[in-house]
């Protein structure tokens, strides 16, 4: 089976889930500090892998909810069933299901569906990036001073949290038109790739967060690295994505400073 057809219908399938308990009674808890996990996340998770293990039942599994892969594993599919659960808990209409398959750690191919518009971003290593079917691309002539910068803010008690945002923002908020903080990592980077922004930062998360969004970025002409400039990958917790080299570059530069600053010490995933 074409593993794009099994991820569509493995996102659509949780995505229309989460939508169907959204704004319904539902048990949650913290997994730890500023993490938080309702019964739709886990439920959601469990349909994918479900649906994708009949397509590929050699295939292993790396989840928010729990799901670890087998070190030897060529092939892992890298699972967030709600990107956005603290809007989702909420009753804010902004959160996503993404999923990635990744060779030997490299995303190869990425689903992000949007429930709530029925919008579906996704993407195949060379073969560009699609939304409903339709071809994408980032808004590669954009400048820094007319772009629409997209982060989020971790909290402070997150035990990841780099502290290179808030500082970043603060440098970056003067050089762009606007930001928007909208609260799904997965979904700016979507957006990005289709041209509703131009710059997205994001520290202190999990590769399940970014992974699928760095191959709809990548595909659809955009640049995406870690902070550091090496290529994002499973093992990764932070991301730097832009529609053009230059814009990534300044983004970049400028997250150097907010780490040097910060005497920033990271090692190791967030996962």
């Amino acid at each position: 089976m074409d593993p794009i057809e099994v991820a569509i219908d493995a996102a659509r399938l949780a995505g229309a889930h989460a939508l169907r308990r959204f704004r319904t009674p539902m048990a949650k808890r913290l997994k730890g500090p500023a993490d938080l996990v309702t019964e739709a996340d886990s439920e959601a998770e469990e349909l994918i892998v479900r649906s994708i293990r009949r397509a590929f039942p050699d295939h292993a599994f790396l989840g928010e909810e729990g799901h670890q892969p087998r070190p030897e594993a060529e092939y892992t599919w890298v699972i967030d069933p709600i990107d956005g659960t603290r809007n989702y808990v909420r009753g804010i209409p902004f959160f996503c299901t993404s999923l990635a398959l990744t060779r030997r750690g490299v995303p190869v191919v990425a689903v992000i569906f949007d429930p709530v518009h029925q919008e579906t971003f996704h993407a195949q290593q060379g073969r560009g990036a699609y939304l409903n079917g339709t071809p994408v691309r980032v808004n590669r002539e954009a400048a820094l001073q007319d772009g629409v910068l997209a982060l989020s803010l971790v909290s402070e008690r997150y035990r990841h949290n780099g502290h290179v945002a808030l500082p970043m923002l603060g440098q970056l908020q003067p050089m762009v038109e606007s930001v928007r903080l909208m609260g799904s990592a997965a979904l700016h980077l979507a957006y990005l790739a289709c041209g509703r922004c131009e710059l997205v930062f994001q520290d202190s998360v999990h590769p399940w967060d970014i992974l699928a969004g760095a191959l709809l970025v990548q595909e659809a002409g955009g640049v995406a690295t870690e902070l550091q400039g090496t290529p994002v990958s499973i093992s990764s917790h932070d991301i730097i994505a832009a529609s053009n080299r230059a814009i990534h570059d300044m983004g970049r530069a400028v997250a150097q400073k907010a780490i040097v600053a910060r005497g920033d010490r990271r090692s190791g995933p967030a996962w």
